[in-house]
This record gives C-alpha cells, sequence and structure tokens, in this order.
C-alpha cells in the first residue's frame, strides 16, 4: 500500500501540479484522495489554493474550452459537457464558450467534415451524409448547423442526384 502524504505535502504538490498546468477544484480533489489525504484536509487543501490563486475555476474552463476548440476541435456542446462533468459551474461554462464562440463557428466546422470527408469511404450519398453527421454531432456540434454544412458539401459533390440519395 503506498504511503499517505502529510498535508504539507500534499500542498506543495498540489502547488507543483496546479503551477505546470490549469487545474481545476475537482481534479486536485482527486489527486488529494489519491494520495490518501482525508476530506476535511483536502478541503482546507483546496481553499488554500483557490485563496493563493493557484486554482482558479473561470481561468481553467477559458483554458480548456480554447485548447479543446483549437486543438482537439470539439464544439461547444462537448465542451460544454466536459466542462459539466468537472463540476463547473453554468455562468463560468457560458463565459467561457463565449469566449471560444469564434472557434466553433460553421466555417470551421466545414473544414472539419471537409478533412473528416478526404477519409471516408462510402457507398452512396446516403452513406457519407449519414457518416459526416454522426462525425459533427460526436464532436459537439449542434445537429442542425452540422446538417446545414453536411447539406453544403453533399451539394458541392453533387452527390445529391445519385438516385440512392435520401
Amino acid at each position: 500500500m503506498a504511503k499517505t502524504l502529510d498535508t504539507k505535502k500534499a500542498l506543495e504538490r498540489a502547488q507543483r501540479l496546479c503551477s505546470l498546468q490549469e487545474k481545476c477544484t475537482a481534479d486536485i480533489l482527486l489527486k488529494l484522495n489519491q494520495w490518501g489525504i482525508s476530506h476535511d484536509d483536502a478541503l482546507s487543501i483546496i481553499n488554500e489554493l483557490v485563496e493563493s490563486k493557484f486554482i482558479d475555476e473561470h481561468r481553467f474552463a477559458l483554458s480548456f474550452a480554447r485548447d479543446k476548440a483549437n486543438i482537439n476541435h470539439w464544439g461547444p456542446k462537448k465542451i460544454e459537457m466536459a466542462l459539466r462533468a468537472k463540476r463547473i459551474n453554468n455562468d463560468t461554462i457560458q463565459q467561457a464558450l463565449e469566449d471560444v464562440e469564434p472557434l466553433t463557428d460553421n466555417k470551421t466546422l466545414g473544414n472539419l467534415l471537409g478533412k473528416k470527408l478526404k477519409t471516408l469511404k462510402y457507398k452512396n450519398a446516403y452513406d457519407l451524409k449519414t457518416k459526416l453527421l454522426r462525425f459533427g454531432v460526436s464532436r459537439g456540434f449542434n445537429y442542425n448547423n452540422v446538417l446545414s454544412e453536411v447539406d453544403k458539401i453533399l451539394n458541392d459533390l453533387d452527390l445529391t442526384k445519385n438516385s440512392d440519395y435520401q
């Protein structure tokens, strides 16, 4: 069994973690639990980290949303669900989503679907449409926006005249 840390060492470790990368309260609570820190001590460590600005939920949410939009090309729905899973409050989530709105617009979605199109094998327009819709929605984009962009792609490919299309 791993040796548990004392409160002072756990605080130092948590500070080091937070200085390397943005962390939220839920992430640090999980780590403290893994290190064998009691719940009361964990809460006091979290309070210390928040007071000393090692943890800032707003800063974390903005950074997380930007990274997921820029690097992973996630849409707003997927970013929102991931932030909810990290127990970030609704106001902070909405501010983060507003900040990354230009990164998750229809132009970005169109580019993402265009890249995916090059990698897909499909039998007909219906098959292609289904695969692109599933991909776009799985990336966290609004279904109606994905549908609109997929229809544009299909019109550009002129597959809609195929008799298999429905």
